[in-house]
């Protein structure tokens, strides 16, 4: 698999994101699949940030450390970002009279790295063009050093700017002929030499992983969302409430986390499909209303978003340590299921199951996300929209059937598997009592012994029975593994790259990859793992937590670990590097 990648540096409110979402949109359409990566720091400008495009003619799911081209905003990029080009880049800044290091000349030298600088307040100076205009003009020349036409880019300003009217869309098509034409003249420079492209990423979608899941609530019957905004679940919340008016949802930005997950609470209690999201401590918030949830056998959705803790931490990164938040949270022994997306294919294609499993099983659902899924832009091809199905379980809505309930069949401790009737408040049938304390099957308040014992078994009796509904985990590569690899959420995508690459071809090497995380299905891992020669556990946290978790189950403990705690990413080169490493 070859790739090209190209990374934008510099402070925020500079234009970093505008040139990477322009080269993105344009690459994608000139036939490549791209994937998109930034950092940013947790402040709303003037911070340090970057935005990094992986290019490809065929699929790739992940970034790499270094980039063939990288251009640098300010000179603090020319510092923090400068190791950061690949041997036989360019680095392009647009800092006067900057002066290298002799640390660095050796590098520049040593490693054949073209440095070019743009004069870019000379040239707008020249054509009498604002500051803004600046954007246009490193954008021009990455699009250049890209081999890309100028045609193309003028066409994607117009239909970003076109709305402003003529005499603007000129002077950046003005810029846009200067830039090029000044790159061209810089004789120790050449154009990349991309791979050849394929027309069949042209009619893919390109699409972040909050709006690939804001797709699939929406495609699962959500008609409600309630939410606080806290990075970095806030771009669903966006997302979501920019398509209420083409989706008639109730959409409503709370006054904090308690309040957005008990209006998701009334509202699935009244048959509503309905759901929150939110990461870290408000999380936490939320946990009392899970617990509640439990006791109500009232099915809840929450999206979990992770960045690095504790306390605030990092909130601009990401991180994979909060799984085993998900599954202990909240006071009580309470049924539920923690599920993980792991880019922009199942952020869509599970949300169905998501809300299906949460009415089937009247449970609370828990759904793991992170920043770099959040926040990572992915070349999708379109979704199938027919494939999706809505179960709602013991849901009883026909009058006949409502007709012949007791309230002593709503948490009837005999039901099989735990799972009783449900039916909506309002309803013409028996009536049940709803609320906080332990109750009989009536739901009326009973401190007894033997009741409180009963209700408890009927409960957790949806555990085993949902253990025995979820799907195994699914296997990347080798049917027959001598490396197997075992790991769960954003990894995936590095983690697949790596085992499709030609090195890894014909290894042996596999990838077992978890979406339902809780509870933890282990039968094929345990027949796969008899037979490997080394398992290897990758996570994004410190502790190995799935793991733990896995060790807890059957008893496995993993060869060897590769864990990442600093707040950035798997990235490609690295997996690639520490894989390769424990071929046999």
């Amino acid at each position: 698999m070859s790739r090209v990648s190209l990374k934008v540096t510099g402070a925020q409110g500079q234009g970093v994101n505008s040139v990477g979402e322009i080269c993105g949109k344009g690459l994608k359409r000139a036939g490549y699949c791209v994937f998109g990566y930034r950092e940013y720091m947790s402040l709303i400008k003037g911070g340090h940030s970057s935005y990094q495009l992986d290019i490809s003619n065929e699929k790739i799911e992940s970034t790499e450390t270094r980039a063939d081209i990288v251009m640098n905003f300010d000179h603090h990029g020319l510092v923090e970002n400068f190791y950061d080009v690949k041997d036989g880049g360019i680095l392009l800044h647009q800092t006067p009279m900057w002066k290298f290091t002799e640390e660095q000349q050796k590098f520049l030298k040593e490693h054949a790295v073209t440095v070019v600088y743009l004069p870019v307040e000379e040239v707008l100076r020249k054509l009498r063009a604002g500051p803004i205009l600046g954007n246009i003009f490193v954008t021009a020349v990455v699009w250049a050093l890209l081999g890309q036409g100028a045609d193309a880019l003028k066409e994607l300003v117009r239909e970003q700017f076109g709305h402003k009217g003529e005499e603007i869309i000129r002077k950046n098509f003005e810029v846009i002929d200067e830039a090029v034409a000044y790159i061209s003249r810089q004789e120790a420079v050449h154009p990349l030499a991309l791979m050849k492209p394929d027309v069949k990423w042209r009619n893919h979608l390109y699409l972040t992983g909050s709006q690939a899941m804001g797709l699939g609530i929406i495609h699962a019957g959500c008609r409600l969302y309630a939410s606080y905004p806290m990075t970095p679940a806030s771009p669903l919340l966006t997302y979501i409430a920019d398509m209420q008016n083409k989706t008639g949802m109730v959409i409503k930005q709370a006054e904090d986390e308690i309040t957005a997950a008990q209006v998701v609470s009334g509202a699935m209690l009244m048959g509503t499909r309905a759901a929150t999201a939110t990461s870290g401590g408000g999380f936490d918030l939320m946990t009392e209303t899970l617990s509640l949830n439990g006791l109500l056998e009232n099915p809840f959705v929450v999206f979990l978003f992770q960045r690095p803790g504790p306390a605030t931490g990092l909130p601009t990164w990401t991180a994979q340590g909060d799984l085993l938040l998900a599954t202990g949270c909240a006071h009580g022994e309470f049924p539920r299921l923690v599920m993980a997306v792991s880019g922009s294919q199942d952020a869509f294609d599970l949300m169905p199951e998501v809300f299906n499993y949460a009415e089937e099983f009247q449970t609370v659902v828990i759904v793991l996300s992170d920043k770099q899924i959040a926040e990572g832009l992915s070349t999708q091809s379109p979704y199938d929209q027919k494939r999706a199905e809505i179960r709602r379980g013991k849901l009883i809505t026909s009058p006949k059937a409502l007709a012949k309930l007791t309230a002593a069949d709503r948490y009837d401790p005999k039901a099989v598997d735990g799972l009783s009737p449900r039916w909506l408040p309002g309803t013409e049938a028996a009536t049940f009592s709803s609320q906080g304390d332990e109750h009989d099957a009536e739901g009326r308040v009973n401190e007894s012994g033997p009741n409180a014992a009963e209700q408890m078994e009927k409960r957790m009796a949806k555990m085993d029975a949902l253990r025995k509904a979820l799907p195994e985990p699914e296997l990347y590569g080798s049917q027959n593994p001598r490396v197997l690899v075992v790991s769960w959420g954003s990894n995936r995508g590095p983690l697949s790259d790596v085992i499709k690459s030609d090195a890894f071809i014909g290894r042996k090497v596999s990838y077992l990859h978890y979406s339902y995380l809780w509870p933890l299905r282990t039968e094929k891992l345990m027949k796969l793992a008899e037979r490997a020669e080394k398992t290897v556990l990758v996570e994004c946290n410190y502790q190995g937590q799935l793991g733990m978790l896995i060790a807890q189950e059957c008893g496995l403990r993993f060869d060897h670990r590769i864990l990442k705690y600093d707040g950035r990413p798997m990235f490609y080169d690295e997996l690639f590097e520490q894989l390769t490493a424990l071929l046999p």
